[in-house]
Order: C-alpha cells, then structure tokens, then sequence
C-alpha cells in the first residue's frame, strides 16, 4: 500500500506542469500528410520520416512562421497541425472501443484496427523532465498476442537534447505512405529501451553557412512472443538528415541476436554493430555459419525523399533500398539481397478539396544466393525477412514488422486523403498486390515460421475507404475494405467485405 501511495504522488506531481505528448505516433495520416506539406514549403525544417516523431522542432516552427503569407493550402495544414498540437498539449484521458467483422490483414500507416474487437484506455503526464503514457489494450481472442497489452504505453527522461524511453511504441521508419521495407506499425508493439535526439539542432558545415539539421534514434527490443529462438533481441538504429533543401536521407539497421541458447555478451554484440555475421564474406565462415556461430540476423538499407514542383504543381518523389544480410559477396559488404521501394506523391484540387495522392510500389521477392540452390538461380525466395537460426524471422506475434505484404511480394497502391471539412477527413486506396509469389512457404504446417498472410501464390485487388468524422470531445471512425482474391494453385477466387467501426471519447 505505501508503494501505491508513493507511485500515487509521483503521477500528481507530474500532472502540475502540463505540456505536451513529446512524440507525434503512427495513428494520423492526416497529420503526417499536412507536416509533410509544410517540410516541403519550407515552412518545418527538420527530418520526418522517422516516427514516432518529436513534437519539438515541429512546434518551433509553427510559432517562427507568420500565417498571413501563407498560400491557402500552407494555411489549411498550419490550422491543421496546430489544431493537432493544441489537443497533443492536454493531459488526456482517452477511451477507444472498435468493432469489425473480422481481423485486419495488414495495418498500414494510419489504419485502425488489427483485430475483429478492441477496447482502450490511455491517459498521459509529461513536465520538463518526465513523460508518461499508460495505455491498457483489451481484445477478445487476440490472434496477434495476448488478449491484455499494454501498447502505446511509455516512460520518458529528457536530458539535455536526447530523450531516454523504455515503453512499447509503435514505429514507422521510411517515407512510405501505405508501407515501408524496414519498421512497419503492422505487428503488435514490442518491448524496448530506446535513446532518441530530442531536436535536430544541425551540424555546421566548416568554412562555409551550410546547415545540415540531423536527428538519430536506436533501440533495443525483446521479442518476447512464441518463437523459434525465444527472448530474441532486435537492435534497431536509424539516422536522418536533410543534406539540402527539400532533400531528406535515412539511414536504417535492424539486427536479430542473443535469445534462449545463443550469445548475448558485449563482443557478440559489437560483432552485431560491425557487421560480422555476413557468413562467407567478412564475417564468419561457412563451416563456423553452419555450426551456429554467426552472431545474428541483419538488414540495412538507405532511403531518399525529394520534393520539387513542376510547372508550379508540387510532387515529390521517394526511394528505398534495404537489403538482407547473408550474401557472399565478401569484402566489407553486408548487404545481401536488396529490395526495393518507389513512390511518387502529389497535391491535387478535386470537389473543392486539397487532395494529398501518392502512387507507391513495392518488391520484396528476394531469391537469395544462398538459398535452395546456392547459386541465385532458384525462382523460390522464402529468405527476406527470414533467417536459418532466428527461424521466425523480422516477425513479430505472427505479423511482419517490415513490410505489410511480408516477403516475396509485390505491390502497387494508389492512394488519397484530404480533410473534407473542418472535422471531416477521408482516405482511399486501391491496392494491387502479388502475395507470396514464389507460391512457397518455409514451414506451412507451423505457424511460427515463413510467410505470415498466405502460404500460397494469391493476386489481390483491394479497395480501402475511411471517414474520421470529429465532434467536440468524440471522434468517429469508420473504414470499409473491398478485395478479391485469386490463388494461383488452386485456380479459385475469393470475394471479401471487412468493414470496422472506432468510437473514442476525450475525458
């Protein structure tokens, strides 16, 4: 009982300095959509295509920029990430309750729901040196994990420009729109510790006024689910910079290592950060490879954002490149297979309405050199996101924590959203999507291996649509998903209606 009373106190105390929630999270495409707006007009100037992202730089921008010289649709998102600010600056106290006919496939950026039921209570402090998010999930016959979670929640130190957290945060690194190649929010949140910058206070050029604002974020978290290798670690690190005006890099690593039965010591993990687990090449043999001797289980990869205009319309074009490790290349190499990802993204005026439209594609069909037949020449991928040793993979409560679509798939998505009127907002989609198109699986009979959507070839057309209405303290959500399916083994198509409704209520 004096325990409860003394972390009682604690919660009071931090209640007295209200700020705001420092990080901007996965959950608003709207928002994400408007700040990149205003990242492209030169109006916020720091990187943002890591999420969660710091509300820091983000408010210091908005109060340097005088709105009376802003065009209306600079205007419309200013109002509109204000707006988003204003509400992320009350200690709040959310209630959130979800209803679908059936359990999502895949979670985009922004998507709502991953199970057929869901219930939430989250409630937040923050002052100048403490943040604190409790956040209580409840969701009847949870497919994806336990029934009871605890995601989104989160403790929070700054010191000085960084920012030390321990939580379950849902992460998004990249500049994709409907997926991404390296951190998705599509799994269930893991457990971690994590040390992010806090500003993207720039590095100055010498001998010249070039600024380069930079941030950086890594963390550590524990694969904690049912697995080959249980109690996995996963390291991830992520550096982003803007080298030029409209211009935006980053920089990704996510490694597998340690769990129950293999090394966790401090040189296993600086043989991690060097790369030396990329079997054949610098780092361990074959023969020690095969006797269980490499350290861990590797992708990395690099992605460009720019923006322009043309013909005074703007666009802005993106592109990714991430790879597994595990190739014989040799030398300093450790990347292996890369796959890739492209987008282009535009502003469009329809029915008296700003329109942010993107076309995205991308590949994560990977037929490894060191796969079925050692020599690249196999059609049968089945190793991006895999791995011999960390046999579940980059997977985590039986979903991709990379891309959406897993491994050995292609896609193609168009898609749009705008904020219709001042508390009305929709989003579209039109997904085409090749799923498992080697029409292989590692292990089909055990679940806690190989491809997570489909054991077999299917093609998919799929049409998403989603109306967030707002009314003083409740916001209504509802979103209907239209696909059809055909599996290439079997010759046979499936017809599919998802459908899902979201209430929250602001206390």
């Amino acid at each position: 009982m004096k325990k409860f009373h003394v972390i009682l106190a604690l919660f009071s105390c931090l209640t007295l300095s209200v700020k705001a929630d420092p990080w901007i999270d996965t959950s608003n495409v709207f928002l994400r959509a408007n700040i990149q707006w205003l990242v492209d007009n030169g109006i916020i100037k720091t990187p943002v295509t890591t999420y969660p992202l710091m509300w820091h730089d983000i408010s210091r921008d908005l109060n340097n920029v005088y709105i009376g010289k802003l065009d209306e649709r600079s205007r419309e998102a200013l109002l509109y990430v204000k707006h988003q600010l204003k509400l992320a600056q009350r200690n709040s106290k959310t209630i959130t309750a979800s209803i679908a006919n059936e359990n999502k496939r895949f979670t985009s950026y922004g998507e709502d729901y991953r199970n057929d039921s869901h219930l939430n209570v989250a409630t937040n402090w923050m002052n100048d040196r403490f943040a604190i998010n409790i956040s209580t999930h409840y969701r009847p016959n949870n497919a994806y994990g336990e029934n009871t979670s605890f995601d989104g929640s989160y403790g929070a130190f700054f010191l000085g420009n960084w920012v030390f957290s321990a939580g379950m945060q849902d992460r998004w690194w990249g500049p994709g729109l409907d997926t991404s190649l390296s951190l998705t929010s599509n799994a269930q949140s893991m457990p971690a510790l994590a040390l992010s910058r806090k500003s993207a206070i720039p590095v100055n050029i010498p001998f010249t006024e070039h600024q380069i604002p930079w941030t950086v974020t890594t963390f550590m978290g524990k694969l904690d689910d049912e697995r080959i290798v249980k109690n996995a670690l996963l390291w991830g690190f992520r550096l982003n910079f803007n080298p030029i005006k409209n211009l935006e890099v980053g920089i990704s690593r996510l490694a597998q290592w340690g769990g129950d039965g293999r090394p966790s010591d401090l040189g296993t993990f600086v043989d991690v950060l060097k790369g030396l687990d990329n079997c054949g090449g610098n780092g361990p043999t074959i023969e020690e490879c095969a006797a269980g001797k490499e350290p861990g289980n590797q992708l990395a990869g690099y992605d460009i954002r720019w923006s322009s205009s043309l013909l005074s319309h703007p666009f802005a074009i993106y592109f990714t490149s991430f790879a597994e490790d595990g190739d014989r290349k040799g030398g300093l190499s450790i990347l292996g297979e890369e796959r890739y990802q492209v987008g282009i993204e535009t502003q469009l005026m329809a029915f008296n309405y700003y329109w942010n439209v993107f076309l995205e594609g991308t590949d994560t069909y990977a037929t490894c050199r060191d796969g079925v037949n050692g020599d690249g020449t196999s059609l049968i991928g089945d190793c991006y996101y895999e791995h011999k040793i960390y046999q579940t993979g980059m997977r985590y409560h039986g979903r991709s924590i990379g891309s959406i679509y897993e491994n050995d798939a292609t896609s193609l998505v168009l898609g749009a959203n705008t904020i219709a009127a001042k508390n009305t907002q929709l989003a579209f989609k039109l997904r085409w999507l090749q799923l498992n198109k080697d029409n292989s699986d590692k292990a089909p009979e055990n679940p806690l291996i190989g491809n997570t959507l489909t054991p077999i070839a299917e093609d998919m057309v799929q049409l998403f649509s989603k109306v967030q209405h707002s009314y003083q303290n409740w916001r209504f959500t509802l979103g209907m998903d239209i696909s059809r399916s055909r599996y290439q083994s079997t010759n046979t198509t499936d017809n599919n209606i998802s459908a899902f409704a979201k209430v929250e209520y602001n206390l």
